[in-house]
């Protein structure tokens, strides 16, 4: 039996209103064109290819912002229709109430937001634009106070790798369902940015279980593109029931894929090699038969 699509990463646009430093997609800051990413006919029969390899798949809409693309409540809520379940990843800072009633409207499951630091001059230098660590706090607020679940991800680096505990205090105050350490895949504008030893990784990654078992039952904690988090949890507690959160190691290619705006199947958001493009093959040729 073919392995299925559980979770498919789709960059909508490569547009986007900040320039964070560490941005695998090299996203184009404050890009009004379109350019030659995938319209919304192209999208909504991409949709319906996925359908057809998998009609549960979890669609994690994200760019660039997503939230600059016009079309993009007809996005979410084709998919919707069709049983998958969309969910869109945004830095938050052009969230309102409007939107966030629409996404509800439009059959948005969730939305993943970044806060990288307690401290907004942190937030702010990190994302390049003054004002974004308080749009994006609003728009967090904005989704509990609508009832729209939402989780917050976090870069980790050596800057603001010590505001963890209080990072992960701030998301659960805020209403967060999870709470997502990413460790960063040198990518994209961030592929000269390593500057964590692999001690720090697994002080940090220690740490991160040890809040995890303060917050049991209250906000669920992730790491991200950090496979040895399991073994960390392991060797911990070897009957931890956070365990069982885990799956058998990296997912891209097997369980996993991303999307790119203009139509690319990679493994995932950091391989830009690609099993085929989707304006020229379907999508289920793609994942069944393509070469990776």
């Amino acid at each position: 039996m073919e392995p299925l699509p559980h979770t498919i990463s789709w960059n909508i646009t490569r547009r986007c209103n900040l320039h964070c430093a560490h941005c695998y997609l090299d996203a184009a800051f404050r890009e009004g064109r379109r350019g030659d990413e995938l319209d919304t006919g192209e999208c909504l029969r991409v949709i319906d290819q996925i359908t057809a390899v998998n009609p549960n798949t979890l669609l994690i809409l994200t760019g660039g912002e997503p939230l600059l693309r016009p079309d993009l409540f007809t996005i979410t809520g084709y998919a919707a229709g069709h049983g998958l379940m969309p969910v869109i990843g945004t830095n938050g800072t052009l969230l309102t109430g409007g939107l966030a009633r629409k996404m509800r409207q439009h059959g948005v499951r969730g939305v993943g937001l970044s806060l990288h630091s307690l401290r907004p001059e942190a937030h702010d230098a990190f994302t390049r634009v003054p004002g974004s660590w308080a749009h994006a706090v609003r728009g967090a607020a904005v989704l509990r106070d609508i009832g729209l679940d939402f989780i917050i991800q976090a870069c980790c680096a050596s800057w603001n790798h010590d505001e963890i505990p209080a990072l992960v205090e701030f998301a659960y105050k805020l209403g967060a369902k999870v709470f997502n350490l990413y460790f960063l895949v040198c990518s994209g504008r961030g592929q000269t940015m390593t500057d964590l030893s692999p001690d720090m990784y697994e002080a940090i990654l220690g740490r991160l279980f040890q809040i995890q078992k303060a917050y049991q039952g209250h906000l669920l904690l992730g790491a991200k593109c950090a496979p040895q988090y399991k073994r960390i949890v392991y060797q911990a507690d070897p009957t931890s029931p956070f365990l069982r959160t885990f799956s058998g190691g990296c997912p891209a290619a097997t369980h996993y894929c991303r999307i790119t705006p203009r139509g690319d199947v990679t493994p995932c958001p950091y391989m830009e090699v690609s099993a085929g493009n989707v304006r020229r093959r379907p999508f289920w040729e793609i994942w069944e038969q393509g070469p990776l």
